[in-house]
């Protein structure tokens, strides 16, 4: 974690190595270490960003970010992976991600509520369905077409339609995506289902689109009569679509998961070290959005309290769930990547005979869902389109740190969620949240099992308590916690060894500030030697936590 004095230093957060107890004289940084807590430790929000005046508008070539991270990529991957274990850099002394431009702790840290699942980044500024929407500018790729529109109050909105032969699935899915990822903790744009009628739309003066060639029409009525003719109608004779109002500031480009951009003085840490984005790749897994990647993020120079600063979005969830977008998810999706060798030298050698899971998945006829399921999900093989920097360094403390709040969603959260893409047959509603809740509990076993999944550390009369996420899912069955302590000073250094064990925290000597709890495993079906070390801080309200170390 870093701090404004800090900003051209190498970030000060605690670090990966655990104090392993069963030798009490290896200290946790050595002699003469620096200063491991500071008094503002755990920090929940990063500081005031500074003052952002001006910044280039950045483009991502689509095809050169495929071509380099299917090819360039995995090289760097095995790079990574020789030089050993490469910890995150923002996070706080407890391990978690503070408030900042690109993430807000939501959900699993502050309990929403059904109804605010449901409004998500907001819901309540919908293109109004009885006025008019004037299209100020359109695309057509030949499947779905799409436009810019603004309503009567010019609030601005990208319009997107379905596939004609598959009517709800890609607007059903960038409605969930928006409201499932905001309750995660990024920042979204509002999405809505919007019906409308071809009178709504007015085409405002000098708008083109551009054919497959590229080349630019004028956009004529009888042009946007033809894109509207192949969608479906209502029985009241109106189109069905997803709004997504503009985000608010001045649009940036994409940002990338890897590296910074050199015109923002608050990117000083490479993206790929954020724990916001690896652990986004348990999150992709989870809701199966295979298309993370630059393209579908966002940055905005936007103006809060005061202060210009650029703010980190994520777009476009047309394809997650079983959507590719403009038709169904393709069986491989979310098993390999677009160009496997892997995959594909392992076929060659089996003569085709090694069939896959995830090509033996059965999924329901039913055009809203498209292809997902629950059953081919492997949580820690998942991949998306193509290798994502951010997602190929994160290691057990990142997943976990992610698989804790997926596992926080209750079935009834899930459903709600769910619903908010208004699918008319009960059925889709059915299948996607059942494969949610699947796919929820199969996150939580695979990370909660690499970890000892204690969390939500807490001191209450005199004890120290925590809770075991793992116990839900049958991890670690039968299991005891044994719990040894010791004292040591702000830099983390032990200077006193207790005879004290158990939850039970013991009495602070007068020259004593901080004590430190390492709390291991013992008996149960998968016992673990990766301990997790709490640390403690007296305050004037009395013992609270400030550290927490994972294996």
């Amino acid at each position: 974690m870093v701090r404004h004095e800090q900003l051209i230093l190498a970030p000060r957060g605690i670090t990966i190595a655990a104090i392993v107890f069963a030798v009490f004289a290896t200290t946790a940084f050595g002699q003469g270490a620096s200063r491991k807590f500071y008094p503002d430790d755990p920090l929940l929000r990063e500081p005031a960003p500074r003052p952002v005046k001006q910044v280039a508008t950045r483009e991502v070539d689509d095809l050169y970010d495929f071509l380099d991270n299917s090819f360039a990529m995995p090289r760097q991957e095995s790079k990574e992976i020789r030089r050993g274990p490469h910890p995150t850099l923002d996070t706080n002394t407890i391990g978690d991600v503070p408030d900042n431009a690109w993430y807000t702790n939501r959900h699993y840290y502050r309990k929403m509520s059904i109804d605010e699942l449901k409004r998500g980044p907001g819901n309540s500024t919908p293109p109004s369905p009885n006025g008019t929407w004037r299209i100020v500018s359109a695309k057509t790729d030949g499947v779905t077409p799409g436009f810019v529109i603004k309503d009567e109050h010019d609030n601005r909105y990208v319009l997107k339609l379905d596939p004609p032969d598959y009517p709800e699935l890609s607007s059903a899915a960038d409605v969930i995506g928006s409201k499932a990822f905001y309750a995660l903790g990024y920042n979204t744009p509002e999405n809505y289902i919007v019906h409308f009628r071809r009178e709504n739309l007015m085409i405002s003066d000098g708008v083109t689109w551009r054919d497959r060639a590229g080349k630019k029409h004028p956009l004529t009525t009888r042009m946007l009569n033809e894109m509207l003719k192949p969608e479906p109608k209502a029985a009241g004779g109106t189109y069905r679509g997803m709004a997504s109002r503009y985000i608010a500031g001045k649009l940036a480009g994409p940002f990338s998961y890897s590296g910074t951009r050199s015109d923002d003085p608050n990117d000083i840490v490479p993206h790929e070290d954020r724990r916001e984005l690896r652990g986004l790749g348990v999150f992709a897994a989870w809701l199966n959005h295979h298309d993370t990647k630059s393209v579908n993020s966002m940055d905005t120079l936007v103006d809060e309290n005061g202060v210009t600063y650029l703010k980190h979005y994520l777009l476009d969830f047309g394809d997650i769930l079983g959507s590719d977008g403009v038709w169904p998810k393709y069986a491989w999706a979310g098993h390999e990547y677009t160009i496997d060798m892997k995959g594909s030298a392992m076929q060659m050698f089996t003569l085709g005979l090694d069939v896959p899971r995830w090509a033996r998945a059965d999924y329901p006829k039913l055009k809203g869902v498209g292809r997902f399921d629950s059953w081919s999900f492997d949580p820690i093989n998942w991949k998306p389109n193509y290798p994502n920097p951010a997602f190929l360094l994160m290691d057990n403390g990142d997943a976990f740190w992610a698989a804790k709040q997926v596992a926080a969603f209750t079935d009834t959260e899930i459903r709600a969620l769910v619903e908010t893409g208004e699918y008319s047959d009960p059925r889709t509603v059915n299948w996607i949240t059942k494969c949610l809740i699947e796919r929820r509990d199969k996150v939580a076993a695979a990370w909660f099992s690499r970890v000892l999944p204690l969390d939500k550390f807490q001191v209450v009369d005199g004890k120290l308590t925590f809770e075991d996420l793992g116990q839900r899912y049958g991890i670690g069955k039968g299991r005891a916690y044994p719990v040894r302590w010791a004292s040591c000073d702000h830099s983390g250094r032990i200077t006193a060894i207790t005879d004290a064990a158990g939850i039970t925290v013991p009495m602070l000597r007068d020259h004593t500030q901080y004590l430190v709890a390492t709390i291991t495993s013992a008996g149960g079906d998968e016992p673990t030697e990766d301990p997790v070390v709490v640390y403690l801080r007296r305050g004037q309200t009395g013992l609270q936590v400030v550290g927490i170390e994972r294996r």
